[in-house]
């Protein structure tokens, strides 16, 4: 068995999630719930959680093969997890569709990336946040979301570059709603004026891959126990090999 180190919160569309049901190897898959932002005691202390002893950078989707080679970086991961399928790829072959597939896909994953910096901002004090940051990243945001509206027509077929669209819309549209993501434009709603987006969003995420984690909660156990459990073993068969 295969084990996805991962953060199990489902309010978004996580790319190996859905990768991995597409690909149809979710059966063999162990998920392990994953929290960098806590260490052993369950503490909200960062850098202090133990997966920098499966990746350096602490960071999650990590995924560790069944002989204890381990893999990170969600696009490392997806795309193997994409190697294993026996139906279509969503990788494109060489070729005009895989360059603009690979090209959404770093649109996607650079607005996930700009909300997670976000809300990191707003985890300091009331007084350190900074405006000029805040009003950068919100240009980037809108500005994606923009060319997103513009070529939503053509966004035909699902492939790896939907994917990480679909993670990118759904982790911003999660944080904004929770005020949690930018004090300067709480209210910004991004399917405002992008009527084709939202309508190709919310008809992709009716997708079977997508349906098996959002908006569900995990149901497994998330302790600290189960998940050295798991990192142990990973490491066992990293020595073993």
């Amino acid at each position: 068995m295969m084990r996805l180190f991962y953060s199990p919160f489902h309010g978004f569309v996580h790319k190996s999630l859905v990768v991995m049901h597409e690909a149809g190897v979710a059966d063999q898959i162990i998920t392990v719930p994953t929290f960098p932002f806590r260490n052993t005691a369950g503490e909200a202390v960062y850098g202090q959680y133990p997966m920098t002893e499966l990746n350096p950078l602490g960071k999650v989707p990590t995924l560790a093969l069944a002989n204890g080679v381990v893999l990170y970086g969600s696009q490392c991961v997806v795309e193997y997890l994409d190697a294993l399928s026996k139906g279509p790829r969503l990788y494109p072959p060489d070729g005009p569709r895989r360059w603009d597939a690979l090209r959404r896909l770093a649109l996607g994953d650079t607005i996930f990336e700009l909300g997670v910096q976000m809300g990191l901002e707003g985890r300091q004090p009331p007084a350190e946040p900074r405006p000029a940051l805040y009003a950068s990243l919100q240009a980037k945001i809108v500005a994606s979301f923009d060319l997103m509206e513009e070529e939503a027509a053509g966004y035909n077929d699902f492939d790896i570059g939907h994917v990480g669209l679909l993670q990118g819309i759904s982790y911003s549209a999660m944080m904004y709603s929770a005020r949690a993501a930018d004090p300067l434009y709480p209210d910004f709603d991004w399917r405002a004026g992008r009527p084709q987006l939202a309508a190709w969003y919310d008809e992709t995420i009716a997708r079977p891959s997508v349906q098996a984690h959002l908006n569900k909660p995990y149901e497994g156990d998330m302790s600290p126990e189960f998940h050295r459990q798991h990192l142990q073993a990973v490491l066992a068969a990293r020595s073993a090999a």
